[in-house]
């Protein structure tokens, strides 16, 4: 070692001591000559002992109270010793380390002293010494967000403290060996906020030239962290852009090694797994954090439930005998669900539809919000209102909820509720069933359906299984038989996965059947509704739902799209799509839509469901959200394309009865409607299947009035993508 690694070795007593210049005290070496003892004494006390021992030691250098960590090293065997004697022992490698990390500005404990007593080339007792760094480890931080604070908000701020800090020690050229959560300190600033991370347990690591791929790898895969977020700090180590290929594919291998050299333990070293047997103790005890099956963590800024686990650990937490059921389940309906499927088909446009309160908007019931979004509700005529009770939330934000209700139902205003769940709603049914029964009955004669649960076929959400769901929904059903007049409806899933749907509508009693199919009708976030998935398009997923509704005995013949929205493109973090993080390729290819695609996409998507005649309402998710929404929050209660194009919507056709789909070329929609005033035609070109010459179409329809979407005159004679509005008075 070089002299400013290595102090000049002392005896102090039956030691052997190295002590950094500053604390070469006498009083301070006085006291290291009985190290021993003093630990032992009431200035001393035991912070941790796992093998090695680590104490928290008050004393005195130069006369000045000092706190220190001292940690206390378990006896090796002789080979160990004798390796040691030679390459330097684990508490010399610890100050070596310490000292070049401090020498390139990276966080560690100040080190304070090595104290050792050899007998030949057998080493008999042990001592790092450090200054006490007074600080939470990542492990017990991410402990508390788990447990006590599951907001990403939090996640992100930890990993974007301890990211680069692990990137700016593996560029000073030091690999840390054990880097696990619990060797990672993060102190915090006088005002609250993260100061420097600290790396502690520095024994294992190496001082190189260069760490390459391999050495980073080997200590990023021993940190704890589910996969989306170990996706999440990968990126924030390689300064929020791409990851190393090489990088990625070594810290797989590691992580994969780590993960089997961690569960072998118990054949690694049976005599020791022997005794925790006979001491009654668990082989495997549970650690700090929740089972990977009950992380659940919230996302303010796109208000959603983040994706925690990778692909491969949700499939390990996956249930076999859900997934046998739900192959059952769809078997069995197939047949019947089919036949219902292709009679539905043929009414397609068929039946005469009423378009009043058949399009509602979702509220925000937050103190900030509420003002301004019933001030732009009423602008919207006071349209069916969709309000949200989150578990996750707090008795104020529920009880802000029900005084919103009140005051929509003042109103006049036809009002959904649904009550979203956690994982926590499901591990303490007690809390859930307590939380329903807070609010429905105070709101029970106010509204017309109420939702339980919310997306209940993504793991995110917090539900595994029917069977979880149908625990959800059990204390509502009781509620239902105290309240007969509050209808439920559900079960809530999103997406195009209605083989979800069967096993969680057979936890529902057939003599307590929903009183709607409700569910989050998503067809592509990044295109227009007229496109298919399969041989399905928002219009053929809306028959298929309305087929299972009718064949199920288990809900009434009603469907109800409580969500639905496009993401808004170049909102970042605030959009679904990319909710949490924006990672560099949705930084180089924003996902989403132009608010123009939305307000076209919007008119189309819910003129197809209503008057397809299968859907009796939809909702749209949300009024105001900044990546979402149709009106944008963080831009001063901006009112956007879609927002005005639901507007002029509603004026138009809120009171309109749709009557027929007129006879058109292929690709092209003309939906007609009337009113006790006028006829009014609705027509767009559907983007992919539209004549190829677009002069070459233009609907004969006799009008007074032609605009477009947003209400401005039309005087193209070209039917295009864009909805136009043709209205003529009755004489």
């Amino acid at each position: 070692m070089a002299d400013r690694d290595n102090p000049t070795l002392m005896t102090l007593g039956p030691y052997r001591a190295q002590v950094a210049d500053a604390c070469q005290q006498p009083d301070f070496l006085e006291s290291l000559a009985s190290l021993a003892s003093a630990l032992s004494g009431p200035d001393a006390h035991l912070v941790a002992a796992a093998g090695d021992e680590v104490f928290r030691w008050r004393t005195l250098i130069n006369g000045e109270p000092r706190t220190l960590a001292v940690k206390r090293y378990k006896r090796q065997p002789r080979v160990k010793d004798w390796y040691d004697a030679r390459r330097g022992s684990p508490a010399q490698r610890s100050f070596q380390a310490a000292d070049h990390l401090l020498a390139h500005q990276i966080g560690t404990p100040k080190p304070v002293a090595v104290v050792e007593r050899w007998d030949g080339r057998r080493l008999l007792e042990s001592y790092y010494l450090c200054l006490f760094c007074e600080a939470e480890s990542l492990r017990e931080c991410l402990t508390d967000v788990y447990r006590n604070n599951p907001d990403n908000e939090a996640m992100i701020e930890l990993l974007n403290r301890v990211a680069p800090a692990v990137r700016a020690m593996h560029d000073a050229g030091f690999m840390h060996g054990d880097m696990g959560n619990q060797n990672i300190l993060l102190p915090r600033d006088p005002d609250g906020r993260w100061a420097q991370p600290q790396f502690i347990d520095l024994n294992r690591g190496r001082i190189l030239e260069k760490v390459g791929p391999r050495e980073r790898a080997r200590d990023i895969a021993r940190l704890t962290l589910p996969g989306e977020y170990r996706k999440f700090f990968k990126f924030i180590y390689s300064y929020h852009d791409d990851v190393d290929p090489e990088l990625n594919r070594a810290e797989a291998q590691e992580r994969a090694r780590f993960v089997r050299h961690r569960n072998s333990r118990h054949w690694r070293h049976p005599l020791r797994s022997l005794k925790t047997l006979l001491r009654g103790k668990p082989l495997n005890p549970p650690g700090d954090y929740p089972h990977d099956r009950d992380l659940w963590i919230w996302d303010e800024k796109s208000a959603q439930a983040m994706i925690v686990l990778s692909r491969a650990e949700k499939n390990r937490c996956r249930s076999r005998r859900y997934m046998w059921s739900m192959l059952w389940h769809s078997l069995r309906a197939i047949p019947g669900v089919y036949r219902h499927y292709r009679r539905l088909q043929a009414q397609n446009f068929k039946q005469p539809v009423g378009m009043r309160n058949g399009v509602g908007v979702a509220l925000h019931p937050k103190a900030d919000y509420i003002g301004p979004e019933l001030a732009m509700l009423e602008e919207l005529g006071n349209p069916p209102a969709l309000v949200r009770f989150c578990h996750h939330e707090t008795p104020e934000d529920w009880a802000r909820g029900v005084e919103l209700i009140d005051t929509l139902a003042a109103r006049g205003v036809s009002i959904m509720v649904a009550f979203l769940q956690d994982r926590r709603a499901v591990l303490e049914p007690e809390a859930w069933r307590a939380f329903l029964q807070q609010i429905i009955p105070r709101i029970a004669d106010k509204v017309e359906d109420i939702e339980i649960g919310h997306a209940v076929n993504r793991m995110k959400w917090g539900v595994w299984t029917d069977r979880e769901y149908g625990a959800l929904l059990q204390p509502a059903l009781e509620l239902q038989r105290q309240y007969p007049q509050i209808r439920l409806t559900g079960p809530a899933c999103i997406d195009f996965e209605y083989n979800y749907v069967l096993p969680m509508l057979n936890q529902v009693p057939r003599q307590q059947p929903l009183s709607a199919l409700s569910h989050h009708l998503y067809v592509d976030r990044r295109g227009y509704p007229e496109n298919p998935q399969g041989a399905f398009s928002t219009l053929e997923k809306c028959v298929l739902l309305r087929a299972i509704a009718q064949w199920s005995s288990r809900s009434e013949d009603r469907v109800i799209i409580s969500e639905v929205n496009w993401p808004v493109v170049g909102t970042s973090v605030w959009s679904p799509v990319c909710a949490g993080y924006e990672g560099p390729d949705a930084r180089r290819h924003p996902p989403g839509v132009s608010e123009a695609e939305y307000a076209n996409y919007l008119v189309r998507y819910q003129a197809i469901a209503l008057c397809s005649g299968h859907v009796e309402r939809v909702f749209w998710w949300r009024l105001s959200a900044h990546g979402y929404g149709l009106v944008d929050d963080r831009d001063s209660w901006r009112k956007r394309a879609p927002y005005r194009a639901l507007k002029v919507f509603l004026e138009t056709l809120g009171e309109a009865e749709f009557v027929a789909r007129r006879s058109a070329p292929a690709g092209v929609y003309e939906l007609e409607f009337q009113t006790a005033e006028a006829r009014i035609l609705l027509a767009w070109r559907h983007d992919s299947e539209g004549p190829q010459d677009e002069s070459a179409y233009w609907p004969e329809f006799e009008a007074d009035e032609v605009f477009d979407l947003l209400g401005e005159p039309v005087t193209d004679t070209c039917l295009g993508a864009e909805p136009v509005y043709w209205r003529k008075a009755l004489q």
